[in-house]
């Protein structure tokens, strides 16, 4: 099964007004799995902003999964080779992924999320 990894802007996005990132995901990635990287884990701990530590008390009921360790956006770009869709809005991170013709979810509006790529589904 595929599954769809979040970064941190698509899960802070549910707690600055957007909806819940499972169901913006399922809506447009249906059958999907979703989990949150170890590495967006650490983003969150880091930013310790009263959304960011909301966000990750959510997160630790969803599946966490280790894709490896350093700067989140790198380990995101080795995820999406290695066959992971990722949910992102960071513009650097869309872009690296486009350069490689790899699949990703973005923010389109405000409350829903767009394949970049539309063979994704």
């Amino acid at each position: 099964m595929k599954t769809v990894l979040v970064d941190t802007n698509i899960i802070l996005w549910t707690f600055s007004g957007g909806p819940d990132f499972r169901n913006a995901i399922t809506e447009v990635a249906p059958g999907y799995d979703i989990a949150v990287p170890s590495c967006v884990i650490s983003e969150l701990e880091k930013l310790g902003t009263k959304q960011a530590k909301a966000a990750l008390e959510y997160c630790k009921t969803q599946d966490i999964i280790d894709v490896g360790q350093g700067y989140a956006d790198k380990m995101l770009v080795s995820a999406s080779e290695r066959g992971y869709v990722i949910a992102t809005n960071d513009k650097d991170l869309l872009e690296e992924l486009e350069k490689r013709a790899l699949n990703a979810l973005r923010i389109r509006g405000k409350t829903r999320l767009i394949p970049t790529e539309s063979e994704l589904i």
